[in-house]
């Protein structure tokens, strides 16, 4: 795609409501979410949101999404998010949670923390890592692009582990939010693995027939991959 595409905008854009209505009721602040085309992609970006603990303002919330068709060129995927928190007294990164569909040398789900311990750094020293005394070139799996973290989990985490500021009713609007996630994560899913998704269906109890030119063939890569 070389123009912007008219028809993955018009889905690109509710995407992007989505995530400004998230951020402004769970944290009572206005987001502005600004939409871009960018190399064939759509880029999701609402505006640096600046985390406060007590009313001090200690870090910063950065959200990055690039959106494009998926490979049926049917739905919307993401292909790339990068949820970032960093602190605002030195502008140091803290950790971030990042997705990269096309990522090979890493987990395409994963999350990156900047700091050191000397226990670690003494265990990849040993194991002659690169950079013994950095953890953020370590990229910890977590559930690769279907059973990833969706955005909600990391703000309930903001708030509920480390404390920031948030609205009394967060927790409705960030269960409302991560139960849509989840079900388009299942969908997904499902057309990965059409196969178990007609037995566990069958198995429920519901009649599923195999469509007549035979049944679509399971994503293998997608299932296997890292």
């Amino acid at each position: 795609m070389t123009d912007p595409d008219d028809a993955l905008h018009a889905e690109v854009v509710p995407f992007g409501d989505e995530i400004g209505d998230l951020l402004r009721n769970v944290f009572g602040e206005p987001v502005t979410v600004d939409v871009q085309w960018l190399r064939g992609r759509f880029v999701v970006k609402p505006a640096s949101l600046a985390m406060t603990i007590g009313g001090e303002a200690l870090a910063s919330l950065d959200i990055e999404f690039r959106c494009t068709w998926d490979s049926a060129h049917t739905y919307l995927a993401v292909d790339k998010s990068t949820v970032k928190v960093g602190a605002l007294l030195d502008r140091a990164p803290i950790f971030r949670f990042e997705y990269d569909r096309e990522a090979h040398s890493k987990p395409t789900a994963h999350i990156q923390v900047h700091g050191h311990r000397g226990a670690l750094s003494h265990l990849l020293s040993r194991a002659r890592h690169e950079t013994p005394h950095s953890m953020e070139a370590l990229h910890l799996p977590v559930g690769g692009a279907r059973f990833r973290p969706c955005v909600e989990d990391v703000l309930q985490f903001l708030i509920q582990d480390c404390g920031f500021d948030a609205r009394s009713d967060w927790k409705n609007h960030i269960a409302a939010g991560r139960e849509r996630w989840r079900r388009y994560q299942v969908r997904a899913a499902v057309r990965d693995a059409p196969t178990d998704a007609a037995d566990i269906l069958r198995a429920l109890g519901y009649t599923v027939t195999e469509p007549s030119g035979g049944a679509p063939p399971d994503s293998i890569a997608k299932l296997q991959a890292w």
